[in-house]
């Protein structure tokens, strides 16, 4: 399990994918292993809905080729802006949040945190928006570029500016819906409803190990960067 948690944002997708995979294995058959003979309904005419499933379901592949290109530039443009926020709010944190103000947020925003003060000095954070951050996380490999491979988009429904695409692994439903929205005329990627399912499964690997969150959140950190490093990680990086 370790190993597949070496990347970092954008890479919640591809943490959400696997874990959601292990923990699905008896789900529900989806209606279909391949993307292109899925569903679509909308609230707009059939025409469009056809050429807005097409446009969304290209967002979806042309982000996962940028990862796999180390592309920074192109993965940020292919995110929604409530994602681009979600990075702004992370790089805060790791620059000022206390352990005290992390613990009472997302298990997974907060191992997010961890891992940007392990990859990224303050001067670097303090000089990027969101969009400079995923880029950057991108470009340095931290994407995963191949573990979004292990996922693809099912039934995809479209309601005027916003869509849902279900997740699904090859022949299973992960009971996870990505979101799209469409800012400025184009489709971008949301990835924030796998959030809650990342953390709920790093809940469930640790006490399947004998451990507290904490404690696991510790181990993947030392694992990753060292024992010794874990507690200046637990520090903002602004002091």
């Amino acid at each position: 399990m370790l190993p597949r948690m070496t990347r970092i944002i954008p890479a919640l997708l591809a943490c959400a994918a696997v874990l959601l995979v292990s923990a699905c294995g008896g789900g529900t058959p989806a209606s279909t292993s391949s993307s292109s003979s899925a569903t679509t309904t909308s609230t707009t005419p059939s025409v469009d809905a056809a050429a807005e499933e097409k446009a969304i379901r290209q967002v979806f592949a042309d982000y996962r080729e940028a990862a796999r290109a180390k592309d920074g530039p192109a993965a940020a443009e292919l995110l929604s802006q409530g994602v681009l926020d979600y990075y702004a709010e992370a790089r805060d944190l790791a620059l000022t949040g206390s352990e005290q103000q992390l613990g009472d947020r997302d298990v997974a925003l907060v191992l997010v945190v961890y891992m940007l003060r392990a990859e990224f000095d303050a001067a670097e954070l303090r000089g990027m928006s969101g969009k400079h951050l995923v880029s950057a996380a991108v470009e340095r490999g931290l994407a995963g570029e191949n573990s979004t491979d292990v996922v693809d988009l099912g039934t995809v429904v479209v309601d005027g500016d916003t869509a849902t695409a279900e997740m699904i692994s090859p022949g299973k439903s992960l009971v996870v819906e990505l979101l799209f929205d469409k800012e400025d005329g184009s489709w971008r990627f949301d990835f924030r409803p796998l959030i809650a399912p990342v953390g709920e499964a790093l809940e469930n690997v640790a006490e399947q190990r004998g451990m507290t969150v904490d404690q696991f959140i510790d181990a993947m950190l030392g694992s990753l960067y060292g024992a010794e490093r874990v507690p200046e990680l637990k520090k903002p990086l602004a002091g």
